[in-house]
């Protein structure tokens, strides 16, 4: 088998024909398939014996296949099938051919070894059967994944909406301000492929020549602009919205309003205006998809807006310190130190 199994070698010393691992499998199995049928107690001499008791049916099957009394069937599929299963599912034998149908049909190649097989006793055939079995093991490499090796990276922008206190203001921070830097955060991270401008909060767009207060281009063109409102959005805040809405619908623009919150019916009211309305909770279920780097590459930003635009010690001394509460270190996290920290069940 062996020969067979790694692929016997040609004249010219390189291997005459591929391997055919499925032997392997189908070695055992016709050990299985023999002593099922009690072959080891019957006296056969030959796999002719074997089918005179039992006639071979060929009509419309490419397995070796025995007719049984009471119109029964019975081929070596189950045994191959049991073997297949014990080689890449109970020990992870992945490079061991998936194809059973091929492999049981095949048996025709191996007349001679069931010639030898169909006289043996029942021990005989045990021992030939788990000899195969160890030998295939110990060919083959065992593929098997061990979590203990990765190294998790936690769900930081999941935490940030989700944790940070943005009612809190340190001496001289812009009412806003951290919000404002998440929503840059997520439409950078979600965008890749645009421009991303950002300003500072209370800055107001139009002082500084943008459509909202974070926009993101291609090019000269407009792709997507959110106004960010730290608060909740009530009735009498939707005439802040109108000349956005305006600049959004002439340049075919996606156009954001992201908030604390929107009071009752406000939602509604803003999206007949062709604007799409998002809270933080909406902003958190949303990260809560995201894979890991790509809420590392959010956090980045949140933190270049942060420190770059706003610059305001009180607002980057408190994202330090939430930071550090919750044990984030970039590319150093470990699953122990997310559940840690009480948020490894976060993503």
């Amino acid at each position: 088998m062996k020969r067979e199994f790694l692929g016997a070698p040609g004249s010219d010393g390189q291997r005459a024909r591929r391997a055919r691992r499925y032997v392997g499998g189908l070695l055992p199995s016709f050990c299985d398939f023999l002593i099922e049928l009690d072959a080891p107690q019957r006296g056969y001499e030959s796999l002719d014996d074997l089918f005179s008791e039992y006639p071979q049916i060929t009509e419309g099957v490419s397995t070796l296949t025995l007719a049984l009394p009471d119109d029964r069937q019975k081929t070596i599929r189950p045994a191959y099938e049991r073997y297949h299963h014990h080689y890449v599912t109970e020990n992870r034998r992945l490079d061991y051919p998936r194809s059973a149908p091929y492999a049981t049909g095949k048996w025709g190649d191996y007349r001679h070894w069931l010639d030898a097989l169909v006289g043996m006793s029942k021990e005989d055939l045990e021992w030939v059967a788990q000899s195969c079995v160890a030998f295939v093991l110990g060919e083959l490499k065992e593929h098997r994944f061990y979590p203990s090796s990765v190294r998790a990276e936690p769900p930081i922008f999941k935490w940030l909406p989700s944790d940070f206190d943005f009612g809190d203001r340190a001496p001289g921070e812009p009412t806003g301000a951290a919000f404002q830097a998440v929503v840059f955060g997520y439409v950078r991270a979600d965008a890749p492929h645009l421009q991303v401008e950002a300003r500072k909060a209370r800055a107001g767009s139009a002082r500084t020549q943008g459509i909202g207060d974070i926009d993101a281009w291609e090019g000269d063109q407009l792709i997507v602009s959110a106004e960010v409102k730290h608060f909740v959005v009530g009735a009498n805040d939707l005439g802040d919205f109108t000349h956005f809405a305006a600049n959004i619908a002439e340049r075919a623009a996606l156009g954001l309003v992201v908030a604390e919150d929107f009071a009752s019916d406000v939602r509604a009211q803003i999206e007949e205006l062709g604007l799409h309305p998002l809270s933080r909770l909406d902003l958190l279920r949303i990260v809560s998809l995201w894979d890991p780097l790509k809420q590392r590459a959010a956090l980045n930003a949140f933190q270049w807006v942060v420190v770059h635009k706003e610059q305001n010690s009180g607002l980057i001394e408190r994202v330090r310190a939430f930071l550090e509460q919750v044990g984030y270190r970039p590319g150093h996290a470990t699953a122990d130190e997310a559940g840690a920290t009480g948020k490894g069940g976060a993503g």
